[in-house]
């Protein structure tokens, strides 16, 4: 360094020349240093060749000048001061930025008076003392040194630039000094790099060339010095190289981590190394500019980081994120760094309730955990309440994007009753909260809560709802008897809703209920239900029934009893007859009192010419021919004879004369209702086949 430089070339005279003004008992040739020092500028004499080391607390330095004039000790007791000619003398101290030994001596601003012989006398404690003899001589300052370019100008700014890489560079420094100890140079970052040779009479010049220059240039200080003393700074000429560089690199740093989750910021940083001047960054996501919540820009010598907060959606999955920056004085060149999102999230129980699981131990249980999750999971574990984890394989749910599901079978025992937990992982971390399952003791299911209903007459129709399964799937079993004790129907499904049709008008409808698993069966649960009064000819509305008191009923059941039979007797005993003495089963008594032949066809014939034609309810008894078909007229008798009858309290001969009444009105308009010229396939009797009976209401014809 400069140091080391000085001592090289000037510190090594020793004693070059030395009057006769000393005496030898004061000192001797060999021990005097003759140091140059520049007038009307500061000087620093050093004690000795290199810094003194005091060996205790009463070690010391003394300066004496010419062995007589005491100027300064250290260290002293006035150590703030450190002089005792304050304007001219100091110790030491930091000047400019820069410490020096604080052994040494320092001289402001030099004049003739002080030149001179100057001793530093160092006082050891566990050693002798040490003497340095320094003979300081006057010299004159050299000249100012000026830097040019390359093409001659004078460079007064204080810099060269902006270069780009690999331009090249030339400086030149010129000194007018005809001292002939004068030395001029160029230093770069301090470090010695050329020398001066004498151009013409009087000027001494030094040029530095820089080829191709690269990055290592940028800020580089180039410094032209000129020096002819030993003990007083050079004067320096300094210049600075400005560049514009393209980045060394731009990063976008993510620590390897390249997933996102769905809709969760993140902050990710872009940095951007060796830009000069600072770049600008922009953000781009697929096609898109971004325009961040949060975005900053650090610039630290020379590093620029760009922060952004990041909340990608599924839809940016697998987009590229780029950051590219942008230097104002090289738009022709791209700077940018790009990576692909991953966007994701962590699985997700697809039902968020707890769900309750029956089993039974030594029994083998199933369960199926369904999670959703991007990307697929890459394991799922189960959880038992006694802590013992199992894992189970992924297999992904047919008709979905990112649904999967695991199924556990294993053998329950004691301990693994309590909560399971299920837990899917993926890239993106584990589920953090579980599917939950119950597991309690299983068994046969309880029994349904069912409503049962009936809407028109025929038809039943049950809803049930399904409590408790047991652990098992359930089905629900209905069984309807009639007031007999016969089995009407006996149906079941798993869903609890049965629609029954055909079902008899009994006064005493009885539903058994009751649910099952292959564990077993819920007990039963019973349901009565009353008939449903026939619908009027006229309209499909329901009439209550005239309910009267017990002992009316009797009677009036036993004197309707024997009327009935005596009339109906009669009756069907004189259309029996006609009937038997007929030749052909096939002819049909018309209104008019002619018998036809009904032509011959088929059902299915039949049905294709099938015309709904509403007449009165009696016109279907009108083909009655024998006595069990005279029943229609007799549930046309109680039917009308009740609805008439107001609520009330009756004799015996009201009754019967109200019952009468009925009777002759009903035989009136059973010989005078009009009836179509074609044979009636629907009727009341038993002879006629089941599929062809009506509802009361509307009654077929097919002509």
């Amino acid at each position: 360094m400069q140091a080391a430089f000085v001592n090289n070339i000037l510190f090594g005279r020793i004693l070059s020349s030395l009057g006769n003004e000393y005496d030898g008992d004061l000192v001797s040739f060999d021990d005097v240093v003759v140091l140059r020092a520049v007038r009307g500028r500061d000087a620093r004499l050093p004690c000795g060749q290199g810094k003194v080391f005091l060996d205790g607390p009463d070690s010391y330095v003394l300066w004496l000048k010419n062995d007589r004039d005491f100027l300064y000790r250290f260290p002293n007791e006035n150590s703030g001061s450190r002089s005792l000619s304050r304007d001219r003398i100091f110790g030491t101290s930091c000047e400019s930025g820069s410490c020096h030994d604080d052994t040494s001596l320092l001289l402001k601003r030099v004049s003739d008076q002080d030149a001179g012989i100057y001793r530093c006398r160092v006082h050891y404690q566990a050693s002798p003392s040490q003497d340095y003899v320094i003979d300081v001589r006057l010299v004159e300052s050299p000249g100012m040194p000026r830097v040019y370019s390359d093409s001659g100008v004078l460079i007064k700014q204080g810099y060269v630039g902006p270069l780009s890489l690999g331009s090249d560079l030339i400086l030149v420094c010129e000194v007018d000094d005809e001292q002939p100890d004068t030395l001029v140079y160029w230093r770069r970052n301090g470090v010695v790099i050329e020398r001066a040779h004498e151009a013409r009479p009087g000027v001494l010049r030094a040029e530095v060339l820089v080829r191709n220059a690269t990055r290592s240039e940028l800020d580089a200080h180039y410094e032209c010095l000129a020096q002819n003393a030993d003990v007083t700074e050079p004067l320096t000429a300094s210049v600075v190289i400005r560049m514009y560089l393209p980045p060394i690199s731009v990063e976008i740093r993510l620590n390897q981590n390249f997933n996102f989750e769905a809709g969760q910021p993140r902050v990710v940083d872009c940095v951007v190394v060796g830009c000069v001047p600072p770049p600008s960054v922009t953000w781009h996501l697929g096609d898109n500019l971004l325009r961040p919540s949060v975005h900053k820009e650090l610039h630290d010598g020379n590093y620029t980081v760009s922060s952004l907060t990041l909340a990608p959606s599924l839809r940016d999955n697998e987009h590229k994120l780029v950051c590219r920056a942008h230097n104002s004085h090289l738009p022709d060149e791209v700077f940018e760094d790009e990576v692909t999102l991953n966007v994701g999230y962590r699985p997700l129980c697809l039902t968020s309730r707890e769900e309750t699981v029956g089993a039974v131990q030594r029994e083998a249980e199933t369960l199926t955990c369904i999670v959703e999750a991007s990307p697929e999971p890459i394991q799922f574990s189960w959880t038992f309440a006694d802590s013992k984890t199992l894992y189970t394989s992924v297999k992904k749910v047919p008709g979905y994007h990112h649904r999967y599901s695991s199924t556990l079978t294993w053998l329950p025992r004691e301990g693994d009753f309590g909560l399971l937990y299920c837990r899917a992982t993926n890239s993106f971390g584990e589920q953090k909260k579980p599917c939950t399952y119950s597991i309690t003791s299983g068994g046969p299911p309880q029994s349904p809560d069912c409503g049962i209903l009936r809407s028109y007459p025929h038809t039943v129709r049950v809803e049930c709802q399904k409590r408790w399964d047991g652990g098992r799937p359930q089905i629900i079993h209905l069984e309807l008897f009639g007031s007999e004790g016969g089995l009407l129907h006996n149906v079941s499904n798993s869903a609890g809703h049965f629609h029954l049709s055909d079902v008899d008008e009994d006064n005493n409808l009885t539903a058994i209920l009751y649910s099952s698993n292959n564990r077993g069966r819920s007990s039963s649960k019973t349901m009565y239900l009353q008939t449903a009064s026939t619908l009027n000819a006229s309209a499909i509305t329901e009439h209550p029934v005239v309910t009267l008191k017990g002992q009316w009923l009797q009677a009036l059941a036993g004197l309707l009893t024997i009327i009935v039979i005596v009339a109906l007797v009669g009756v069907c005993l004189g259309m029996r007859s006609k009937h038997e003495d007929s030749d052909s089963p096939d002819l049909v008594l018309r209104s008019d009192g002619v018998f036809h032949r009904e032509p011959d066809f088929e059902r299915e014939e039949r049905l294709l010419r099938t015309t709904n034609i509403t007449v009165n309810q009696l016109a279907a008894c009108q083909n009655a021919t024998d006595l069990n078909d005279n029943e229609c007229l007799w549930d046309n008798l109680i039917r009308t004879a009740f609805n008439d009858l107001p609520q009330g309290v009756y004799t015996e001969e009201q009754l019967f004369s109200h019952f009468t009444r009925k009777w002759d009105g009903i035989l009136q308009q059973y010989a005078s209702s009009p009836v179509p010229s074609c044979r009636v396939l629907v009727g009341c009797g038993s002879r006629l086949p089941q599929q062809d009976t009506c509802p009361a209401s509307q009654h077929s014809y097919f002509v």
